[in-house]
């Protein structure tokens, strides 16, 4: 069987469809999302009295003044993972210090991308899809997932993959500075991860399906901040650091699955052994477009990983 895995597209429009067409470019059997569906950002799309729109985009200035300029800008800001609002400067002014407001607009853009994704996936999937939230997804998403005829959402639960492999999935995390909305302590995300791997029949040969990477494997590897939330420096860079979950590094140790399946951290693309079990974070580089993925091939009878190839697209 093949897996093609991929994790922590934020929102891109460019992203999802290359994650679609992945089944068919590498000959995949089953695709599996991670987790962090979500954008980062709203982009305004200011209307001007004399026609067109201004947005700041990525720190510049954008003035696109007919339909197919506007409409230009729009795709290139949801092929980034953001979400562009056409406004008047009336409703910008209000929307900058109503935060209440500001909020309840991005889940709404946040389930209306989801929603055209998951048309998108009935239409076009040939293969079973599987699809988890991450921290940075706000609870709002899981029913738009739940209603796609083709993609089976995967949150707290074990699911068959079509060689009957069990997958077990959780997209909680430990606690970032960002108190993201499934952010949870150390303690907390073990219960989690004990509650779905209870519902394994064979551990051994299962796919972990964990949106954080275990504590200090190299695969978790994030920048270190200093007290005013600035990137720390030193002669080489930026300063890296283990920010990986000690619980999911514990649950894997004790159980021992055949793979581990990772996100979270962007930077840390790779694969590492655990004993015996596999861990691979495909990385992410969804704000150029960049679908990074691992293609996984596995043998049935000798219940054994054969391949896991990191690929770029």
């Amino acid at each position: 069987m093949r897996i093609f895995y991929a994790s922590d597209i934020h929102g891109s429009d460019r992203c999802w469809k290359k994650f679609l067409n992945a089944a068919g470019f590498y000959s995949a059997d089953a695709l599996v999302l991670g987790a962090d569906l979500t954008g980062k950002a709203i982009v305004p799309l200011v209307e001007q009295p004399g026609g067109g729109v201004r947005a700041t985009f990525l720190g510049a200035e954008h003035a696109p003044a007919g339909d197919e300029e506007v409409a230009a800008l729009e795709r290139r800001i949801a092929d980034t993972g953001y979400y562009s609002h056409r406004c008047d400067p009336e409703e910008e002014a209000i929307l900058r210090d109503d935060a209440a407001g500001l909020h309840e607009l991005f889940v709404r853009k946040i389930v209306e991308r989801l929603e055209q994704w998951m048309a998108l996936a009935d239409e076009r999937l040939r293969v079973p899809c599987f699809v988890n939230a991450g921290n940075d997804d706000p609870p709002e998403v899981d029913a738009v997932i739940e209603g796609s005829k083709r993609v089976e959402f995967l949150e707290g639960r074990v699911v068959e993959l079509p060689n009957g492999m069990e997958l077990a999935s959780c997209g909680y995390a430990n606690l970032t500075p960002w108190h993201c909305p499934r952010d949870v302590s150390e303690d907390e995300l073990a219960e989690h991860l004990d509650a779905v791997v209870a519902n394994l029949e064979d551990p051994e040969f299962a796919l972990f399906n964990f949106h954080c990477p275990p504590y200090d494997s190299q695969i978790d590897q994030g920048p270190r901040l200093d007290d005013q939330m600035r990137l720390r420096q030193t002669a080489g860079g930026i300063e890296m650091h283990p920010v990986g979950s000690t619980a999911c590094r514990a649950v894997i140790e004790r159980h021992q699955p055949l793979m581990g399946l990772h996100g979270h951290l962007h930077e840390s693309r790779g694969t590492v052994k655990i004993g015996r079990t596999l861990c691979v974070n495909p990385g992410s580089e969804y704000t150029e477009g960049v679908l990074r993925g691992a293609l996984i091939d596995v043998h049935d009878r000798r219940r054994k990983v054969r391949n896991c190839v990191l690929t770029t697209g």
